[in-house]
């Protein structure tokens, strides 16, 4: 059974009022909704940051791009730090550079044609070689943020992407490599925004439906409340609920009363569920980690919001 706190699962299941009564059919899963906290928390703080002119050969297209992201919190209603121009001399300022290295790689492929054909088949064929080419496209960013009060790094963390394709002299698509360069921009910037800057994400995770274990009539119940996450996801969860009372220390009853926990934004208590599920449900351990990794992150972002928001 679960401690002071798990032991109210009951209770806490018949409280989720932060969860719709009446959604649309979907598969079997909870629909969450939280703030994740940035990966550099501690530049996640600074009242204002600028990006620099970042040098390399896609450094300026890079600072474009990762200014547009950083102006796109503005509207997040999330707290975040500012964008500023650099010359403002701002709290925190990205440096950088970034390069793009295009390597191709030629070789050969066989083929096979049809030299004969007998009553409409073949009967004889021949192999031939043609020239084919691999290209790789990769891009390397190098970024750093510097506290300007004294000097500190932080946040330094390289970024790379790369592309590749094939083709050959008889068909294929070339891989264009300014393309390819704009798509895997975007992508750091974004991952720069979401390193700097806490972020809202609304997301769906399916419920464990595994009844092993549960007698029948307690199966029979799991089963309802499996079917119940598709249009009452807080019936479900009260649902999941009257399964622990009846058969507790159940594996997937655990994990869904986890999930329906890091719906309600009560992450201690989904951390202790996830952990009690890790020892009867073992076999579900990559959920589970996810699951612990979402909660922390989760529970990070409510802290940092609120001190943010005090700033």
């Amino acid at each position: 059974m679960l401690g002071k706190e798990g032991r109210g699962v009951l209770g806490m299941a018949m409280t989720i009022g932060s969860i719709a009564t009446a959604l649309p059919a979907h598969a079997e899963t909870l629909r969450i909704e939280g703030i994740f906290a940035a990966t550099a928390r501690e530049a996640s703080f600074l009242p204002t940051i600028g990006v620099d002119t970042l040098s390399g050969p896609e450094g300026e297209q890079l600072g474009m791009a990762i200014e547009r992201q950083l102006e796109e919190l503005e509207t997040s209603g999330v707290p975040h730090p500012r964008l500023v121009p650099a010359s403002l001399r701002p709290d925190g300022l990205l440096r950088g550079q970034a390069d793009v290295a295009v390597e191709e790689n030629d070789y050969t492929e066989a083929r096979e044609r049809c030299t004969e054909k007998k009553d409409g088949k073949c009967v004889r064929r021949v192999t031939y070689r043609v020239a084919c080419t691999t290209r790789t496209i990769r891009l390397r960013a190098d970024l750093q943020l510097i506290r300007r009060s004294d000097g500190r790094t932080l946040y330094a963390v390289p970024q790379t992407r790369d592309d590749s394709g094939s083709w050959c002299e008889d068909g294929g698509v070339e891989p264009i490599v300014g393309l390819a360069v704009d798509v895997m921009t975007e992508s750091i910037a974004r991952a720069v925004r979401l390193d700097l800057a806490p972020h809202r994400e609304r997301y769906t995770i399916r419920v464990q439906e595994n009844r092993d274990g549960l007698p029948h009539d307690t199966a029979d119940r799991f089963k309802q409340a499996v079917h119940l996450t598709k249009t009452d996801q807080s019936a479900a969860c009260r649902t999941f609920a009257d399964v622990d009372r009846m058969a507790p220390d159940n594996g997937s009853t655990l994990f869904n009363l986890a999930l329906c926990a890091e719906a309600e934004g009560r992450y201690a208590m989904a951390g202790d569920l996830y952990t009690r599920a890790r020892i009867f449900s073992p076999r579900a351990g990559g959920d589970i980690s996810k699951g612990l990794g979402r909660v922390r992150s989760l529970a990070d972002g409510e802290a940092d919001v609120k001190r943010m928001a005090a700033l």
